[in-house]
């Protein structure tokens, strides 16, 4: 699961699996109140229930309310938590001071910290492929994308394209998609193909700014800024083996998920909800609502 800025995630076993639906639910009675400066509480597959509150700048404590044993245990790390729920594991990325990140492991059944690793640069995003666990950052010092990649061996840092910051990652059968946003106006936005000795093995570039990517039927599928407005109405399938993008017109929205068949939107501003067929390439539904909390992939 992610949280904090994110949204509540949750991924099977299978990495490349479909995300299923976390919802939130009614709560038990917590010692917090909302005035208190807590986050929203999320709840994970074994019925834990996870919220933080921030100490200082670069600290917060971090609550789990374990629900088979009703109890209550709390943790301090370094920087602003971002939850990741696997199958066994809950993992919270943490966006430290100085350009530092770390990330912490939980065991699940019996939430405690089992691994904690620094992460240099600024923690942007994290994935799991089989038995690693794939961190990227950005340096800030060497102007550079990187990889932090923790493994049964230890751990490996790789560098990535210099000018260039990471926002999302994507793993699939033929390798890990990068989205990247170029630091200066030398070098567009791009989306990169790492195979899995983590070598860039293709690239393709935008001429927007992305900020999600999603793979459907063979193409992957960019959702980002409109560099001129502003506004996120970039919708871009792009075919993977030929690197042919077609671009569509969309409102100002937040994608939160996709499936098989469509894309969900949400407008925040409008409170509305909204599908995009796939195949039709075109919004077919919108009704109000308030936003759903759903799992993402990883």
């Amino acid at each position: 699961m992610a949280y904090g800025n994110k949204a509540l995630s949750y991924e099977e076993q299978d990495p490349l699996t479909g995300a299923q639906p976390i919802d939130r639910v009614n709560v038990p009675k917590l010692p917090i109140t909302s005035d208190e400066g807590y986050s929203n509480v999320v709840k994970d597959a074994n019925h834990n229930y996870w919220f933080s509150k921030q100490l200082s700048p670069t600290h917060f404590e971090v609550y789990v309310f374990i629900h088979r044993l009703a109890q209550l245990r709390t943790f301090q790390v370094n920087g602003s938590p971002n939850f990741y729920e696997y199958h066994n594991s809950i993992c919270i990325a943490c966006e430290g001071e100085e350009w530092n990140g770390w990330i912490y492991e939980f065991a699940k059944d019996d939430p405690r910290i089992t691994h904690q690793w620094h992460v240099k640069g600024i923690f942007c995003d994290l994935k799991r492929k089989g038995n690693k666990l794939i961190v990227s950052s950005y340096c800030v010092e060497e102007d550079k994308a990187m990889l932090t990649v923790f493994d049964g061996n230890g751990k490996n840092v790789i560098e990535l394209e210099k000018g260039y910051s990471p926002v999302n990652m994507m793993v699939e059968d033929n390798g890990i998609y990068i989205a990247a946003l170029s630091i200066s106006a030398a070098h567009q936005d791009t989306i990169l193909l790492l195979d899995e000795e983590f070598h860039v093995q293709q690239s393709f570039l935008l001429d927007f700014s992305p900020r999600t990517i999603h793979s459907w039927n063979g193409s992957l599928i960019v959702h980002g800024l409109n560099g001129r407005t502003g506004k996120s109405d970039q919708l871009v399938y792009i075919c993977s083996k030929t690197g042919r993008q077609e671009k569509y017109a969309i409102p100002s929205v937040e994608l939160i998920e996709c499936s098989n068949r469509d894309l969900t939107f949400y407008d925040a501003d409008q409170k509305i909800l909204s599908l995009w067929d796939h195949e039709k390439k075109e919004i077919t539904s919108m009704r109000e609502s308030e936003r759903p909390h759903v799992s993402k992939l990883f």
